[in-house]
């Protein structure tokens, strides 16, 4: 009596789940992370970038939210990240299913939810103790800080802030003897005042500078020193210093408020602040002298490392050649 066996067909959820889970046991790290920050992006800026494009070609106005050049400058600090991770396994089974809830929960259309969804991403990579994934973890927090939870803490200290502000930028006009200060309004004497709301603050532009700041480290590759936080002190008073100044002006009368707050004066401001800001960082952001002298010194002590084992090789050919030419002698005297 025979029996036919007939192979049994693999079920359907094995056939796929056997692949798939080769597919993430043998992921790229790189690639994952790339294919979030893609998406990131284009939830998050795309629509922005679109905005700036159409407002320097003047078919929007210029007060559409668009896409700043630090959040520029952001995504090349993260894409510098993304490329020196190369083939390293830093991702964990975990943060797989950490990022792919934290992706989808940005695709829902809420400011908040977003705003959430990247704070919990940058948490969860700012803790790390890889260097690489630790910056895009400090970056996702400037990100999200400069487009949502900024404006949110402004909204909520302004009631302090802004008379602070208000009496920084009145100080200076106190030696014309002509203007007053109530609370956040300064008056010239003459009948017009102006009110420091919170669009004139200067705290948009310090959390501004410090993300610009902390692009230029990640992009430079550099570690955190006492000196490069110096710079970042100067670079901030510097800007809140030039708010202030640009204040004061707008309280001298109503061609000066409308010169610097809606006319040419505003660009001013704000390419004084990039270029001063840009340039002190481009200058202060360098790696330490000791670091550089350090790094030279251990690449020529290799340098001579290897002379020296080159010159000991050539003496044993040398030494071996002569030592056989010497055994040979006998020979050579006998013919």
């Amino acid at each position: 009596m025979t029996i036919a066996v007939s192979p049994t067909r693999p079920s359907v959820r094995r056939a796929v789940s056997v692949p798939l889970q080769d597919a993430i046991k043998y992921l790229n790290d790189r690639v994952v992370l790339t294919a979030v920050f893609v998406a990131l992006f284009s939830v998050n800026y795309a629509a922005n970038l679109f905005n700036a494009l159409t407002v320097a070609t003047g078919l929007i106005q210029p007060h559409s939210r668009i896409l700043t050049a630090a959040e520029f400058l952001g995504f090349v600090a993260i894409a510098v990240i993304l490329k020196d991770l190369k083939s390293d396994r830093v991702l964990r089974w975990w943060d797989f299913v950490a990022i792919t809830s934290i992706t989808i929960a940005s695709f829902y259309p809420s400011p908040l939810c977003r705003a959430i969804a990247m704070t919990c991403l940058g948490l969860l990579f700012v803790v790390r103790s890889d260097k690489r994934i630790a910056s895009l973890g400090q970056l996702c927090i400037g990100l999200v800080w400069i487009d949502f939870w900024g404006a949110l803490v402004l909204s909520l200290i302004s009631q302090w802030l802004l008379p602070l502000e208000t009496a920084f930028a009145y100080l200076p006009l106190t030696v014309f003897g002509s203007f007053s200060l109530d609370g956040v309004t300064i008056t010239n004497g003459s009948g017009w005042d102006i009110e420091v709301g919170e669009p004139c603050s200067a705290f948009h532009n310090t959390i501004t500078t410090a993300f610009v700041w902390l692009s230029l480290i990640k992009i430079q590759r550099l570690d955190f020193h006492f000196k490069y936080f110096v710079i970042l002190a100067i670079g901030l008073a510097f800007v809140v210093l030039l708010n202030t100044a640009r204040i004061g002006i707008m309280a001298v009368s109503q061609s000066e408020y409308d010169f610097w707050h809606f006319g040419p004066g505003q660009w001013i401001v704000k390419y004084a602040m990039l270029s001063a800001v840009l340039g002190l960082f481009y200058f202060g952001l360098r790696p330490p002298q000791s670091d550089t002298a350090r790094r030279g010194c251990s690449a020529m002590s290799a340098f001579r490392g290897k002379a020296d084992i080159e010159a000991k090789l050539l003496t044993k050919d040398e030494a071996r050649r002569i030592a056989a030419n010497i055994a040979r002698l006998p020979e050579l005297l006998k013919g």
